[in-house]
This record gives structure tokens, C-alpha cells and sequence, in this order.
């Protein structure tokens, strides 16, 4: 089941039925239900065939056609603001996954009506993720996530890092001459290590992605798996991407 709430203080109440339907997918061995009960029907229609096809999809890419999905109910909550962190690291934030719910910055999507498909799809993977806790491989979580989003979903992943005119990194405040970027800067997380992994799946490993994902998921990664799987540890693997990309 997939459902969806959408909360705004700025429209006057009005109530849908609930539209439910069951849905089947090649990539899922299991029927889902999708039920839908909003105050808005803004994004009703776009969000649930989002969710709908991809929900699915994404299980498939990260586990196989025949793995199950890890809920029978998938939550997106539209709210005013949100937050994500505690004390001086609180800052407001597009959209966060926890659990089974995407929680979405409502003012966020009236700022960006044409990107919020894509920032779904990313918090979507955290849900398929269905990850045990692993505090210091937060990176590797985000960079699949953009992975998948960057790859199946935009479809504009390179194995590269993708600089401005000045040789910035694009979208990203990392400074790229740094000496903890030129040594780890994989641990940058999100569309980085997204491209990182794409490189690695291309040159080293085409199954490193979905190896690394499992481990997360059984609650058994480390980062000896790159030495393992692509003969050299991380830090030789980035050093190696790093040269390539400013070819």
C-alpha cells in the first residue's frame, strides 16, 4: 500500500475519497496496494504513478526480480517544514526517508515543481534500502541512492566527476583540491560517490553496487569488499577514478 498525505495550511479543507487500487509489476513477485487519502490533489496523480512503478522497480535493481519488497505500506507526508538533525546541526531539509515514510518539504516543492520526481526517487532507494544501522557508511547509503536516481531514473550518470567551467565540482560544496578529497573524497556521499560507484561498476566490478547494498542490508559491509571484489582498496580505486576524470 501506498499512501499519500498532503498537508498545507495555505488551501481550504477539502476531502477525496480514498482511491485504492492493487497493483502488480514485472519486477515484483508480490501484489502492493495503493491507496491514496489527501487534503490536496495536487500531487496525487503524479506522486502515486511514481511510487507505483518504481517501488517495485528499485527493489528489483537492488535485489533481484525476486526479492520482497521490504514494506506493504510506502508514506509520503507533504509538511509546512522539516527538519532533519538536533541542536546547532538542525537545518531545514528537502525530504528525508525514515522507516517506510518520505517525509517532503512542502515549500520546497513549490520552489522546485520540475525536480521533486527525481528527489523521490532518491529517498525511494532509502526505503528499499531497508538498511541495518550503519552509522559510518552513510556515504555509500546516499551515493546509491543518487546512484539509482542518476542511473535508472534521470539517466545522466557518468564515470566521472562532473565539473563546472572552473573545475568546481557541480552541485557540490566540496573543495576538490583539498587533501581529504584527493585521499577519501568517495565519502563525499550523494552525486560523488553515485558517480564513483558507476565508474567502479564499469571498470572493476559490474556487480559492486548490489554486492555493497546486500552487505548493507544483512548488516555485514566493510570496506574490505573493494579490495575484494576489485582487487585494490578504496583509497587506490579513488585515486584511480580521480585521474581518469580530469582526463
Amino acid at each position: 500500500m501506498i499512501q499519500l498525505h498532503l498537508k498545507s495550511k495555505r488551501i481550504a479543507l477539502k476531502l477525496f475519497p480514498a482511491a485504492a487500487l492493487l497493483a502488480f509489476s514485472a519486477f515484483a513477485q508480490q501484489p502492493f496496494q495503493i491507496r491514496v487519502v489527501v487534503l490536496s490533489d495536487q500531487y496525487i496523480q503524479p506522486v502515486q504513478a511514481l511510487l507505483q512503478e518504481w517501488y517495485p522497480k528499485i527493489n528489483a535493481i537492488l535485489y533481484g526480480p525476486s526479492f520482497p519488497l521490504p514494506y506493504p505500506e510506502v508514506k509520503v507526508s507533504f509538511e509546512p517544514t522539516i527538519f532533519s538533525g538536533a541542536g546547532a546541526q538542525r537545518v531545514v531539509v528537502p525530504a528525508f526517508a525514515l522507516d517506510n515514510i518520505i517525509h517532503v518539504n512542502e515549500d520546497y516543492m513549490t520552489r522546485i515543481p520540475d525536480d521533486y520526481h527525481a528527489m523521490l526517487i532518491h529517498e525511494l532507494t532509502h526505503i528499499n534500502q531497508h538498511h541495518k544501522d550503519a552509522p559510518n557508511a552513510k556515504w555509500l547509503i546516499e551515493g546509491i541512492a543518487d546512484y539509482v536516481r542518476h542511473k535508472y531514473y534521470q539517466k545522466d550518470i557518468v564515470p566521472r566527476l562532473v565539473l563546472d567551467a572552473n573545475g568546481n565540482l557541480k552541485g557540490d560544496e566540496a573543495n576538490r583540491s583539498s587533501h581529504p578529497f584527493q585521499v577519501e573524497g568517495y565519502r563525499d556521499g550523494y552525486t560523488v560517490t553515485g558517480a564513483f560507484l558507476y565508474w567502479v561498476e564499469l571498470a572493476k566490478d559490474k556487480d559492486i553496487v548490489a554486492t555493497v547494498n546486500r552487505a548493507l542490508h544483512d548488516g555485514n559491509y566493510s570496506d574490505d569488499i573493494f579490495q575484494r571484489r576489485c582487487g585494490a582498496p578504496l583509497g587506490s580505486l579513488w585515486h584511480e577514478f580521480l585521474v581518469q576524470s580530469v582526463r
